[in-house]
């Protein structure tokens, strides 16, 4: 029995996985959440639709997610997977809690989210008043109000950080009061699970007893998040002698399910164990590398978080009065987010523009509703008319977020009433000629940084972030994206520890020019070329098909020119001329930058100048043919004939060096280099790019070809 239904509960695993990530892919496309596609999915899967209806034939007489016949419409062992995912995505938002940053916008973050706090929750839980028509300390109306507290930036944080304003004024204010938010939420929740299990006990609530359910709550969680931050450096000193990041993440988040399960034995609900084991954590130079190490089971488990609490949506329950409350109870809680942080924000320096820029900051709601949701639901504190309510909050925010966020943004001008100054921060830029300099020295720089013990997280954004920390030392490197200069970097730590960075810059750009020059004294470039061209004297099959990069248009069949310069020159111009590339001059420099180091002069009267750039979006070619040929500085000596020009973007998806190979491969032999300069015309000379594969037989259909009748 055991086995049959861990065969279905893993098999409806798969179903889930599968449905969450398409579902949310064909969200993306739409340009709305993921979040939203992986909800929708669970609804339309779950027992209420899909999931319920009967499939004997197929082993499922009951339907693939059959109702479970309790207060949780899925399976013990779905929900089991829901809670875990629950538990890790409050663990990782307590280590993503910037403890300073806390601390340093306490009353401006305070302020405003005091605000959000204080226009949703009365709001929230007279509106469940009014249409249920039960008491106002009733643990479904409790529970309306603190689901309309929550507040969920991370789509606000990806669209801050798309637009550049995450380390702006707005951006820090935002996601300094969704700290404070959290924190003020999860204690709030504490306080409402404690009322509501007397009230459901059927205990009769008396004012002196709220006061003291709400100060055991205060308590218990204050003391513990005490303890967890004053013994953080321990805990951590701790973690790292497992010595890898895997394993003392692991541990953490260990750490982090036995806490909750303390927390709900004290009465509180598990997800304020985990906030607090995360925000113990928080402040240490492992943090990060804790977080890096937990995404990939995050990204697991938050699929399937959403997808179940989807799945516990009851469609049946959802009349026309119950759609009508869920409208207007969102509409309600976004409203109170908006008008309660924007107006508050007036008083902490913000002008008109940036309270409403920090207002519809605070709207979105998202994984915190649905976890107190099925807080509520699981406890039988809500009914599920009143779940569908919170799901339909967090669709509608999910929605409506983007849209009215992004407007403000794009009002022109500051949102402060006086310009701010930087006090403690400072930066250190770097730029480099080209980007693969740039790479190669952020590279050593980071080498660098992890010798003297840093630990160190990439973020990948629009552009590439480096949090860097040890100790109380914090370092966050830039680098540019193609937008705003991919070349440039710039180191952001606190002006006292600015001359370490500069220094360590330094020493390893002596140190890169160093291990340059001596890898350059030890081989000698000119025979790796030989030896890499005579790798192709024998046949060779082609693996890359150039007709794909190569337009007819980009065949010069005679080339103007008698110099190398001159004849990259024009291939440079005919692919400007057909709209290949956007920047022929950064082309055209980068080719003959790489012409200087050594020529691409190979044998047999070939050449094939190239060079990475950015003034190309995809891998393109242009081919030239010169019969008299040109002085390329060969291998061989011997005047080249056929310049190939090959230019690439930065992407690391846009291949080179393989395409390089295979237009190598293409004339690997005298043979066909004679055969392509005696094509007389284009149709001709572009149909030896077409065929591909094994290259004598190519030559051979090429033969027969050139001398049928």
């Amino acid at each position: 029995a055991i086995t049959h239904q861990m065969t279905i509960f893993i098999m409806q695993l798969g179903i889930i996985i599968f449905a969450a990530k398409i579902s949310g892919l064909l969200f993306e496309k739409m340009k709305l959440s993921g979040t939203l596609g992986e909800i929708s999915a669970g609804i339309l899967i779950g027992p209420y639709v899909l999931g319920g209806i009967p499939l004997p034939a197929f082993g499922f007489p009951e339907g693939l997610f059959p109702h479970s016949g309790g207060l949780i419409s899925v399976s013990s062992e779905l929900y089991g997977f829901s809670v875990v995912a629950s538990i890790i995505l409050l663990f990782v938002s307590g280590l993503e809690t910037d403890l300073k940053l806390l601390l340093r916008y306490i009353i401006s973050g305070g302020i405003v989210g005091l605000g959000g706090i204080v226009f949703t929750f009365l709001p929230g839980a007279i509106a469940g008043m009014l249409f249920f028509g039960k008491p106002l300390l009733s643990p479904e109306c409790l529970f309306l109000g603190i689901m309309s507290t929550a507040t969920s930036v991370g789509i606000t944080a990806m669209i801050l950080s798309k637009n550049r304003f995450m380390d702006s004024p707005e951006g820090v204010t935002i996601m300094s009061a969704a700290i404070i938010d959290d924190v003020f939420g999860i204690i709030f929740l504490a306080v409402v699970v404690g009322i509501s299990s007397v009230l459901l006990e059927g205990g009769a609530m008396e004012w002196s007893s709220i006061a003291f359910v709400s100060l055991k709550a205060l308590a218990i969680w204050l003391g513990l998040t005490a303890a967890g931050i004053l013994l953080s450096k321990r805990i951590s000193s701790l973690l790292k002698k497992f010595r890898t990041k895997c394993l003392f993440a692991v541990i953490s988040l260990g750490l982090a399910f036995f806490v909750s399960g303390v927390f709900e034995k004290a009465g509180l609900a598990m997800i304020i164990g985990a906030f607090v084991t995360g925000l113990s954590l928080s402040n240490t130079d492992i943090s990060f590398e804790i977080q890096e190490a937990v995404h990939p089971v995050r990204e697991f488990f938050i699929p399937i978080f959403f997808t179940v609490m989807g799945m516990l949506v009851d469609i049946s329950s959802i009349t026309a009065g119950t759609m009508v409350f869920g409208v207007i109870y969102a509409f309600v809680c976004m409203a109170g987010k908006a008008a309660g942080c924007g107006s508050h924000a007036l008083f902490t320096g913000f002008n008109k523009k940036g309270a409403l820029r920090v207002g519809f900051g605070m709207m979105p709601r998202g994984e915190v509703v649905l976890i107190m949701a099925g807080i509520g639901l699981s406890h039988g504190f809500m009914t599920p008319e009143i779940y569908s309510a919170g799901v339909m909050l967090v669709l509608i925010s999910v929605i409506l977020t983007p849209v009215l966020l992004n407007y403000s943004l794009k009002i022109p001008g500051r949102g402060t009433r006086k310009p701010v100054m930087e006090e403690e921060m400072g930066s250190y830029p770097i730029e480099m000629e080209n980007q693969e300099q740039a790479d190669i020295l952020l590279q050593t720089i980071i080498q660098y940084f992890d010798r003297e013990g840093y630990y160190i997280t990439k973020l990948v954004l629009d552009y590439d972030v480096y949090h860097i920390r040890k100790g109380d030392v914090f370092v966050k490197l830039l680098k540019g994206s193609k937008k705003d200069n991919s070349n440039k970097m710039n180191f952001i730590t606190k002006k006292n520890d600015l001359e370490f960075v500069a220094e360590l810059v330094y020493e390893a750009m002596v140190k890169l020019e160093y291990n340059s020059g001596e890898i350059l004294k030890k081989v000698n470039l000119s025979e790796m070329k030989k030896t890499s061209h005579a790798l192709k004297k024998q046949d060779v099959k082609i693996t890359f098909d150039i007709s794909k990069i190569l337009d007819p248009e980009c065949l010069v069949m005679e080339l103007v020119s008698d110099t190398k310069e001159g004849c990259i020159r024009e291939l440079v111009d005919v692919l400007a001329a057909n709209r290949k590339i956007s920047d022929p001059e950064t082309i055209f420099k980068e080719v003959m930058t790489r012409e200087k180091v050594i020529s691409t002069g190979m044998q047999n009267g070939l050449a094939i100048p190239h060079a990475r750039s950015e003034g190309v979006e995809r891998t393109k070619i242009a081919v030239g043919i010169k019969r008299s040929g040109i002085d390329f500085d060969s291998l061989d000596g011997k005047p080249a004939k056929i310049i190939v020009l090959l230019v690439s973007s930065t992407r690391k998806d846009d291949p080179h060096i393989f395409v390089l190979s295979a237009i190598s491969a293409y004339f690997c032999s005298t043979g066909y280099i004679e055969e392509f300069l005696s094509y007389q015309n284009r149709a001709d000379a572009y149909e030896f790019f077409k065929l591909s594969g094994d290259k004598t037989k190519n030559f051979l259909k090429r033969f027969i070809k050139k001398f049928s009748i």
